[in-house]
């Protein structure tokens, strides 16, 4: 544990503590109060903060400071008072607008931005409440809760954060650039989450709140609440406090979306719209539109509780339990061959990609996908703090966390044996699709020509769990003009991470659209001859797809029938007792299409992955500072932190997939027609080469598929500040960083296979070295190292007045040891033969650098007169630039991640602009703010899921606000708007050269109603 209570040097001990008792009490309701004198909390030495006098030079006036405008001043003073480079946020900022979630609040901070999809890879599903953070670009941030390690098993490594309720938190510290005795994993920067301690209030405190949220396209409203109460009292065995909160909150929305598909090139095959023919256009492989309906159920508990048997002997303990459960339900319907380029109907775009047109005769998919996760986080820990005089300070801290997910996805497909023409136009930022039967005696609502098409599962069963423990030693020095205190510590941690997943189980039912032989329609019980299941017409919906984009799109048809949302969401055993009669039978009368998962993660590629990972950390820490000196006055620390990684893997045994065809494919003379080859004939050695695989596949090899790695990394960090006025300060901090490799990606399984040709049996495949090659393979790699960086912060910051700020920070980071998929030569052992295999696995190299600027002001307007004098002001403009590094494929067993990974691309979620902007009230009572939030276009992902190709979003804006009024001391009432514009998302495909848009995505305009209350 971080020593968050070395001693705190104020000007006057005792004004400090009523006062930081005073905001404490206010931070911990999330409630303005009444009329407190102007305090701040004081640096964050480590997260926790201490507590002064915050005049500023502005004199010891009492003003009643309440509401946003005491949560913006406090994160000021965090910032102004902190050793290190670090901007924070407070519970009261984060109540202030209707931020569900830490990853929302976030958002407000400079330099920190949300990607709004649930994953980056799948840029179809929009996430509800902000997905993951980047700081300055990087999504290599730690996540701290009290200092300590936080994570989600569904990564293993790291938080999200819109799993986590702001109701819980005092505030959140984002840190830029680490000191030594922060613990290393974030060279993006460090979140560390604060939650309310018993002590921070100096009595009883009795706390209850709650919001109803409409969503309006979802048109359902949602209810949250929040119950907190917090004691301290005096006892014979000393002072005690305990603290107990619970939260519920539950939220929902809608989205539409209306996509294209990757755009391929094709060639006119006559003249159109003003294009010769043989003139190279782009078409879209497909088109279609889905509606997502999503909910969670989020719930939290936190209990603290401290003793202070003494004055010198602090002791706290916590339990944190806190889980989240979103489910959802998706209706899609598409059309997934490409479209002819010989259309006259078509219009084409600058770039000469397809915009608008009309095509018949083509074939319906349609699908209704449910998924569900089961996430848990629990965490206990205790510290006690020891300081038997003025010069020594001891602190201790334990920790047990636990993390679980569990993850389901079910799909059912149908299709319509009824030719459709589709009538689409994507030129402009409403677009429209409209589906209609070619034959007008048809029609799309008829459930008679709909069949049982295909069914998809996937499931995960993750947990992780970790031991932490940390001792810290400082020395005050109270007889030195310089130095402050010195500081040592010690930390170890033991943490295991298994991954339980499956693939994505995609298995035919009773026909596709390209064989329509002998369908299950949707009114039959099951297939002629075959199991009869009486309910199975009933497991359908017929959809519309009404109020679609808010009406202003053309409704894409007048219904359509969709597997039933109950089919999907009652598990897959649920789903088999139905589909399994549509199914074809083989000789044997056995069913030969889709079958659910098994639970036996050893059965699937990837299953199973066990880390295990321990740390060992030791720093040294020098503080220091002159009120005098040759060159003003000035302070700050340089320390250096000392870490050994050891980590263990194990995997799934090596999967190997036989190559296709017949072993005696291959003969010796064939002449070879195609390919690199062409105009050869097959020789002896490529075919001893295809039995051999044969003979390979047809054995167990029995290798293990395990690892292990160790490594040391020593940190130094410098932080400076310079006082060249009072309300002046000038920063300089410098430091190496790290950031370890995912589980995943030190995940030690292995997939090998063969690229052969199915006509000639040649090698097709080919090697790292530029040969062709029929032995592939893709793995894990468990020995791999973190990613580094040498990074360095300048920054000006002015502080006027009693609330007001001007800040301006550069940043720079040398980053080394990037993680990307290459390639190595393998060799195994299976049946007798010893094949070398052409390997891809995740590999450390490449180096990149990261730099910009930020810029912050935040203004209240004091002079106005009247009611005006309630006006501020708050925003704040980033600028991130990058050159080099690479992009890291999540999948290294997919080869289309691998491949474009590989691509000469921006690094994924970087915007250049980002910049925040509030207009403030607090006057009379009455506190709101209409914030802004906007980022510049980045790339989302260099393959996206089935389009296996780059997907960007263009830049996106969104505007929320708040208004509260305090009815008295004790309670609130207020309204609060989300998205309150409707902005739109765009995502475009394809490479930088040409990325036409390819997604319109609306999603809920949200509106909560709440009231707060204190006693």
């Amino acid at each position: 544990m971080i020593n968050r209570f070395s001693p705190i040097h104020v000007s006057s001990l005792t004004t400090a503590l009523r006062a930081g008792a005073s905001l404490a009490t206010l931070s911990l309701l999330g409630l303005s109060g009444t009329a407190l004198a102007q305090t701040a909390a004081a640096a964050p030495q480590g997260s926790e903060a201490a507590t002064q006098d915050a005049t500023a030079g502005d004199g010891a006036q009492e003003i009643v400071v309440t509401g946003i405008r005491a949560s913006l001043q406090s994160a000021r003073n965090r910032k102004r008072d902190a050793e290190q480079v670090v901007d924070s946020i407070t519970a009261q900022d984060i109540g202030a607008l209707p931020d569900r979630s830490v990853s929302e609040a976030l958002q407000r901070v400079p330099g920190v931005t949300l990607q709004r999809t649930n994953e980056n890879r799948d840029p179809a599903r929009l996430s509800s409440e902000g997905g993951g953070v980047f700081i300055r670009g990087l999504s290599w941030v730690r996540s701290e809760l009290n200092g300590r390690d936080v994570f989600s098993a569904n990564n293993g490594r790291g938080l999200s954060f819109e799993d986590v309720s702001s109701d819980l938190l005092v505030g959140v510290d984002v840190y830029k650039n680490p000191s030594a005795e922060l613990v290393e994993g974030g060279i993006g920067g460090i979140v560390n989450l604060r939650t309310r301690k018993p002590f921070d209030a100096p009595g009883y405190v009795f706390a209850l709140s709650g919001d109803a949220n409409y969503a309006d396209l979802r048109k359902k409203t949602f209810w949250s609440g929040n119950a907190l109460a917090s004691g301290r009292w005096q006892t014979p065995l000393g002072e005690m406090g305990l603290l107990l909160s619970y939260s519920i909150n539950n939220i929902g929305n809608r989205t539409d979306s209306i996509t294209a598909g990757r755009y391929d090139r094709g060639t006119l095959s006559a003249p159109q719209d003003g294009l010769a023919a043989g003139t190279n256009v782009y078409i879209p492989a497909g088109m279609g539109f889905r509606r997502i309906d999503w909910q969670q159920k989020r719930t939290a508990f936190d209990g603290s509780f401290q003793w202070k048997p003494s004055d010198t002997l602090q002791l706290t303990f916590e339990a944190l339990i806190s889980k989240a459960t979103p489910h959802d339900i998706e209706y899609a319907v598409g059309d997934y061959d490409t479209p002819s380029s010989d259309n006259s109907s078509y219009q084409f775009g600058p770039n000469r990609e397809l915009q608008s047109g009309t095509i018949a005769n083509r074939n319906l998919n349609l699908d209704t996908r449910a998924g569900s996760q089961d996430k848990k986080t629990q965490d206990f820990s205790g510290n006690l703090r020891w300081t038997p005089n003025e010069n020594w300070s001891v602190s201790a801290d334990l920790q047990y966390i636990k993390s679980t997910a569990k993850v389901y996805s079910m799909t059912a497909f149908t299709g319509a044996s009824i030719p459709t023409t589709i009538a689409f136009d994507f030129s402009g930022d409403d677009p429209s699709m409209t589906f209609s039967p070619t034959n007008s005696a048809q029609s799309l609502t008829n459930k008679n020509d709909y069949w049982w098409a295909a069914a998809m599962d996937h499931i995960e069963n993750n947990e992780a769990h970790e031991w932490a423990s940390r001792a810290d030693v400082e020395y005050t020095f109270t007889d030195s003009d310089v130095l402050k205190s010195f500081r040592v510590g010690g930390r170890f941690t033991d943490r295991n991470a298994t991954t339980r997943q499956s693939t994505y189980n995609w298995a035919m039912l009773s026909a596709q659209y390209w064989d329509q032989s002998s369908p299950v329609f949707l009114n039959q019980t099951g297939r002629a001859g075959g199991t009869q299941n009486a309910g199975l017409p009933n497991q359908t919906s017929l959809i519309n797809y009404n109020n679609f984009f808010r009406g202003k799109v053309p409704q894409p048809g007048a219904g359509f029938w969709f597997p039933a949302a109950s089919l999907v969401q009652n598990g897959t055993a649920n789903a088999y007792s139905y589909l399994k009669s549509t199914e074809m039978l083989d000789a044997n009368g056995q069913p030969t299409g889709w079958k659910p998962l098994s639970d036996d993660y050893t059965t699937t590629p990837g299953g199973i992955n066990n880390q295990i990972e321990r740390t060992y950390a030791g720093y040294a820490l020098l503080r220091f500072g002159m009120d005098q000196s040759a060159i003003g006055k000035f302070d700050g620390n340089i320390g250096v932190r000392v870490i050994r990684t050891e980590n263990e893997a194990s995997g799934t045994p090596i999967s190997i997939a036989a190559p296709t065809s017949s072993p005696n494919l291959c003969v010796v003379g064939t002449p070879i027609t195609t390919g690199p080859r062409a105009g050869q004939t097959v020789n002896a050695t490529d075919c001893a080469n295809y039995a051999a695989a044969f003979r390979f596949a047809g054995g167990t090899i029995t290798q293990a598929t395990a690892g292990s790695g160790s490594y040391t990394d020593v940190l130094p960090s410098l932080n400076l500040r310079f006082f060249l006025k009072d309300n002046l300060q000038l920063r300089f901090a410098a430091a190496k960083a790290i950031v370890r490799p995912t589980f995943m990606q030190l995940n030690p399984y292995v997939q090998l296979g063969f690229n052969f040709d199915s006509v000639t049996g040649i090698a097709t495949g080919v090697g790292s070295n530029g040969n062709l090659t029929g032995f592939t393979g893709s793995a894990g790699n468990p020995n791999l190292k973190p990613t580094r960086s040498n990074q360095f912060d300048l920054s000006l910051e002015y502080y006027f007045g009693r609330s007001n700020s001007i800040t301006l920070a550069g940043f720079y980071k040398d980053i080394s040891n990037y993680i990307f998929a290459g390639a190595t030569q393998q060799t195994f052992t299976s049946n007798g033969q010893t094949l070398t295999f052409d390997v891809t696995q995740q590999t450390n190299g490449s180096k990149g650098k990261i730099k910009g600027f930020e810029l912050g002001y935040t203004q209240f307007f004091d002079m106005l007169p009247g009611a005006l004098g309630g006006l501020g002001f708050s925003g704040n403009f980033t600028f991130v630039d990058s050159s080099g590094g690479k992009n890291t494929a999540v999948n290294v067993f997919d080869s289309n991640q691998t491949t474009n990974a590989g691509l000469s691309l921006p690094l994924e979620g970087l915007s250049r602009t980002s910049y925040n902007a509030a207009l403030v009230y607090e006057k009379y009572g009455v506190s709101a703010r209409a914030a802004y939030n906007w980022r510049s276009h980045y790339l989302l992902t260099t393959s996206a899921a089935n389009l296996n190709y780059p997907v960007w979003s263009e830049s996106y804006g969104q505007l929320d606000a708040s208004i509260l009024y305090s009815l008295n001391k004790h309670i609130k009432i207020g309204v609060q708007g989300y998205n309150l514009l409707n902005s739109r998302t765009f995502l475009d495909v394809g490479d930088p050269s040409l990325k036409p848009r390819y997604s319109w995505t609306d999603t809920d305009r949200r509106f909560a109603f709440l009231f707060r209350s204190v006693f």
